[in-house]
């Protein structure tokens, strides 16, 4: 069970199509820091109906950061840095 408190949410989106990235933050309770979940947008079609979803990807990122600017940078270049260019390729 994931211990810490959400502080922020962050939306990111590939420029080549429609998937979409979101990253939450959550602080870490016991430790002081920060970590991420990180969830990729889906479709589900159920009885013929398309449902908007999200699909955890990376159930815990450990971050670096201990202050939370930092941790929103450290979230888009791990975006930047995993997602973005492995569309491309």
């Amino acid at each position: 069970m994931l211990l810490g408190i959400l502080k922020e949410t962050l939306i990111f989106q590939h420029q080549d199509d429609n998937l979409f990235y979101r990253y939450e933050i959550f602080k870490n309770e016991r430790r002081g820091g920060y970590f991420a979940v990180i969830y990729l947008s889906d479709i589900r079609v159920d009885q013929g109906e398309k449902i908007p979803d999200w699909e955890i990807t990376v159930p815990f990122k450990l971050l670096k950061s201990n202050y939370l600017p930092n941790a929103r940078v450290e979230c888009e270049l791990h975006f930047n840095e995993m997602h973005k260019t492995a569309v491309l390729q």
